[in-house]
């Protein structure tokens, strides 16, 4: 089989050079510029400085209007007599965004619509010995979105942000493209996967599935099913190869499609598990149809969601259940990477879905408003052992239901199912994110709910939830998120007691932190608090004369209306104002740990009762002001450490539900249990004297969440404004301290710490160790833009022992620069 590669440099031009001569003259006087493909026109608009970098200060309102405008990339190649006489000349797009007249000689072969659909072009009749020319010819999506709009017979209404680009909601394109309240709107052109051009003679491989099934004697069955287009009537060889076993056969093919069934045994499987649950064992298979072949990997392993009704019937549980064993989820919602498609490496996944297994997460939510993710993604997750709780791309917003509209969806959803249900990392396909709500936020559906509803209905059940089940039935299909599951319509901002719950009256209604204990949540999908990245992220964005947080840079990179007013005005509920702008981005990341290790902790404890929590969010798509605890460089935000902690697989746990009341828990994940555990709760004093301790010695059971005691305040004469707990487990070779505040702790009364740090290089980085003359609350230790993580960070440092903490840096850094780079901040230096 023949092929050409068409990847690399392209020729980019205007459709029309005058239009945007306004904005970019440059193409009055030059035809083209180069474009690599894979890659996106933004960033070769960039890369030529044709146009500013957007995620600087607000220059992303001044490159509008590249997405406003047409572009049309172009490339020539040679073909020969012999490929034009080897087979079939077919052209393979996917991820191409979005709206693409496909052109060859100036003969137009087809076109593009969906970014999320796979599309062959057959060139065959159009190519000729010797030089052609292809081209893919850009329409603007925004625009085509506004014609789009102009042919309804009534509104379609969707989320509009700060900045955005209108009805984003009637094209099939990532949709937090056209802006997001923590995303810019760059509404991105490109084709951000390779190009494949083959001569096709035999045929080729439409799809490959694998239902895996383990069998009474101990083996599993692994059926593969294979979707083969065959150019004619033939007889191929194949062979299909997995782990040790194997089936070798010749096929009898008709003309167009054809199915192809394998059915192999194999022994000796190791099962595949989420992280900190076992080993992921994954195996290849290796698949040959004639000329054609694939590899994947396949894992061994069964998966379940339990959804059963309580004893009274009034809840019900949500239990994402791997080989017979219930896992308790902890982790959080993933966005876009970028906003601009071509920086999506390799490397950046590795990195970012490393941080999660860091942080002892096991499970992500991959979020509806991006996109079906690139295949290192997933590959990357089968690896690691972080669960997926997989979206569609539909977010918050109504979507048409005409014939045309649905037929593109299943389109798309007949690619992407087969493409991605084999990895064993996938564990529930979900419809949308929050469309099933989204009816009650608009006028036009509040006015006429049922025209909504229909639609709705036409959509999700009528098209993508038929098309799921029918392709991928061994797994759950959850209409939407939040849900109260199949068939149930609840209301699940506000309904705790079954399904998947989105909550966000604390963020969005104002609410304190202490209301995360008024509910009792089966899942909690979605849920979260902005902080502001640290300096050395501003920096990339914002000049020094706008290092203020009512700036118009800061504000700009602030995408929720009432973003930073939520997180001055937290400042005085919780805290003494800080003093400065460095100390109110170090505080608002104070703010954020505290806020989501108040509701995850809490909700642990209620285990088996709350089986998941998913925080939002995990990473930025630029650099900006948001519910992340990655920021947009990889640095790591305080949350992050935090979550390290509060996701821990044994975990004491002490919080204040009624005022005067410390409830005491252990939660433990392990499946074998915690014997001799040793739990103390200690009372000191701030200036570091110790008032009181108790001890517990107990038998902590596998997956459970044990109570160990109460403190009444009151009772044992524990001044909460001049008191703190300290709660330490200890069990085996686990020892774990964490500290509590009994009052806000603007109410405190801290002492100066008189913090005093040493550096010296260690064998993995630097040794930052810490020690004061009082206790020092939220110390936090930042490394400017050295690229790296602390071992730990967000501590108390007590004046009886000192601290010592690693930085391991992923850049080569003297121990001269890391000591300059270095800062270190406490709770009481805050606002001093």
């Amino acid at each position: 089989m023949h092929t050409i590669d068409l990847n690399g440099q392209w020729a980019l031009s205007p459709r029309d050079s005058k239009a945007i001569a306004p904005y970019c003259t440059y193409f009055l006087k030059n035809p083209s510029i180069p474009c690599t493909l894979p890659g996106d026109i933004h960033s070769a608009l960039l890369e030529q400085e044709l146009i500013a970098d957007p995620y600087w200060g607000t220059n992303e309102l001044d490159i509008q209007w590249v997405g406003q405008s047409d572009w049309i990339l172009s490339k020539t190649f040679s073909v020969t007599k012999e490929q034009l006489a080897s087979g079939q000349a077919v052209l393979t797009l996917t991820m191409a965004d979005t709206i693409i007249d496909v052109v060859v000689n100036s003969k137009k072969a087809g076109s593009c619509n969906n970014q999320f659909r796979r599309f062959r072009f057959d060139l065959t009749h159009l190519l000729v010995v010797g030089e052609n020319t292809l081209s893919l010819e850009f329409a603007s999506a925004e625009n085509a979105a506004i014609r789009e709009a102009e042919k309804l017979s009534y509104p379609i209404p969707y989320s509009v942000y700060p900045v955005s680009a209108k009805h984003r909601n009637l094209i099939r394109k990532t949709q937090c493209h056209s802006g997001w309240d923590w995303g810019p709107c760059i509404m991105s052109f490109g084709l951000y996967e390779p190009i494949a051009f083959q001569f096709v003679n035999e045929g080729f491989i439409e799809s490959v599935v694998t239902d895996t099934k383990k069998l009474a004697s101990g083996a599993w069955e692994a059926r593969i099913k294979v979707i083969y287009n065959s150019s004619m009537d033939q007889r191929l060889p194949s062979i299909a190869i997995l782990g040790k076993a194997r089936q070798r056969s010749n096929v009898d093919l008709t003309t167009g499609l054809n199915e192809i069934v394998f059915t192999l045994m194999c022994e000796d499987v190791q099962l595949w598990w989420p992280a900190g649950e076992g080993n992921q064992a994954l195996y290849t298979l290796e698949l040959a149809i004639g000329e054609q072949s694939l590899t994947k990997r396949i894992g061994f392993r069964t998966i379940e969601v339990k959804t059963e009704d309580d004893a009274d019937k009034e809840g019900r549980s949500m239990t994402f259940s791997v080989n017979g064993r219930d896992i308790f989820a902890k982790g959080a919602n993933w966005i876009p990477a970028d906003a601009l498609f071509s920086r999506l490496t390799g490397d950046r996944y590795e990195q970012l879905l490393q941080n999660c297994i860091d942080a002892n997460m096991n499970m992500l939510r991959l979020w509806g408003g991006g996109l079906y993710e690139m295949e290192s993604f997933y590959d990357l997750c089968d690896e690691k052992g972080l669960l997926l709780w997989h979206d569609c791309m539909f977010s918050c917003s109504m979507y048409p239901s005409n014939p045309e509209f649905l037929a593109n969806v299943e389109a798309e959803l007949r690619y992407q199912i087969p493409r991605l249900r084999d990895h064993a990392s996938i564990a529930l396909w979900c419809g949308n994110n929050e469309d099933l709500g989204a009816i009650s936020w608009y006028e036009a559906s509040k006015n006429n709910p049922w025209r909504y509803v229909i639609d709705y209905d036409r959509l999700n059940e009528g098209t993508v939830g038929r098309v799921i089940q029918e392709l991928d039935p061994t797994r759950q299909w959850w209409p939407s998120s939040p849900s109260a599951g199949p068939g149930d319509y609840s209301d699940n901002w506000h309904n705790d007691n079954k399904g998947d719950m989105h909550f966000w009256s604390v963020w969005h209604e104002g609410k304190p932190f202490e209301e995360y204990y008024s509910i009792s949540p089966r899942f909690v999908s979605e849920f979260g608090y902005q902080s502001f990245p640290s300096l050395s992220t501003v920096e990339e964005y914002a000049p020094v004369t706008e290092h203020n947080l009512t700036s118009e840079v800061m504000e700009h990179h602030q995408k929720n209306d009432r973003g930073n007013s939520i997180i001055i005005e937290n400042f005085s509920r919780y805290f003494r104002f800080p003093h400065g702008f460095e100390q109110m981005l170090y505080l608002s990341q104070v703010q954020q740990a505290m806020a989501m290790k108040t509701a995850i902790e809490y909700w642990r404890t209620l285990r088996p009762h709350c089986m998941g929590t998913l925080y939002w969010q995990l990473n930025d798509n630029w650099p900006v002001a948001s519910w992340s605890s990655i920021d947009y460089t990889g640095k790591w935000k305080l949350l992050h450490y935090s979550a390290k902690k509060f996701y821990a697989p044994s975990l004491p746990i002490a919080y204040m539900k009624e005022k005067g009341k410390v409830e005491v828990y252990v939660v433990h994940d392990k499946i074998t249990p915690l014997t001799n555990a040793k739990v103390s709760v200690k009372v000191y004093r701030f200036n570091g004297e110790k008032v009181s301790k108790q001890k517990y010695v107990l038998e902590i059971p596998s997956q459970s969440s044990t109570h160990v005691c109460t403190i009444e305040l009151d009772k044992n004469n524990i001044d909460p404004r001049t008191m703190f707990l300290s709660i330490k487990l200890e069990a085996d070779e686990l020892y774990i301290e964490d500290v509590m505040l009994l009052d806000r702790p603007k109410r405190c009364s801290l002492l100066e710490p008189s913090l005093a740090v040493q550096v010296e290089k260690a064998q993995e980085g630097f040794a930052v160790t810490l020690s004061s003359k009082a206790p020092a609350f939220q110390v936090a230790l930042d490394a400017g833009n050295r690229k790296g993580t602390f071992s730990d960070n967000l501590f108390c440092v007590r004046p009886t022992a000192q601290k010592v903490v690693i930085f391991k840096a992923r850049q080569k850094i003297t121990l001269k620069e890391f000591k300059e780079s270095l800062k270190v901040f406490d709770l009481y230096g805050s606002s001093r």
